[in-house]
């Protein structure tokens, strides 16, 4: 019951009705396993403080001009490289607030980036939402809007995790939680 009293912020994840994933099926499993704290939506978000976005926009026509807006206002997103070569010649992605993530058609394989590389993925996108977190793969985070947090290691091994400057343990998968 404490999750239905609340509303998830976080990183705008869209995923138009019915759009085909291709070659980057569960992607979004994988992304929230990342520690990236999702909020999933059907409808584009123009007023998204981070986002991703990957091949399933291109199920929306209008996904270019809109997506355009969001970059201009600088928000930082994360655009999967699958979704990045069907906007070659339409789009410029070198932009300082976008980052292209190295799927390769194996979104699985993201489970196998090192810390670091997370570490400065999360630090991107969450620096607009003004939390901070540091953790292994495997190891996901949940943020509300009344600062309320869940973290959930899905790991068999004990996580050491840092949420906005404190530190603590999480046992093989469990979770800690903090409800405000």
């Amino acid at each position: 019951g404490e999750v239905r009293k609340r509303t998830p912020v976080g990183v705008a994840a869209y995923r138009p009705v019915n759009a085909d994933a291709f070659d980057e099926q569960r992607i979004f499993d994988y992304l929230g396993m990342m520690g990236l704290p999702l909020v999933p939506c059907h409808e584009f978000p123009a007023d998204a403080r981070a986002a991703v976005f990957t091949v399933h926009a291109t199920k929306d026509p209008e996904f270019a001009p809109k997506f355009m807006r969001l970059v201009e206002r600088g928000i930082p997103i994360a655009v999967t490289d699958g979704l990045a070569r069907r906007l070659e010649g339409r789009i410029d992605l070198n932009r300082p607030n976008v980052r292209i993530l190295p799927v390769k058609g194996k979104p699985k394989e993201l489970l196998e980036w090192d810390q670091s590389q997370l570490d400065a993925l999360r630090s991107f996108l969450l620096r607009p939402l003004e939390r901070s977190f540091s953790a292994p793969n495997g190891v996901g985070l949940y943020l509300f809007a009344d600062g309320s947090w869940v973290v959930e290691n899905f790991n068999d091994d004990p996580a050491e995790v840092e949420l906005d400057g404190r530190t603590f343990t999480i046992a093989p998968r469990e979770w800690k939680y903090e409800w405000k």
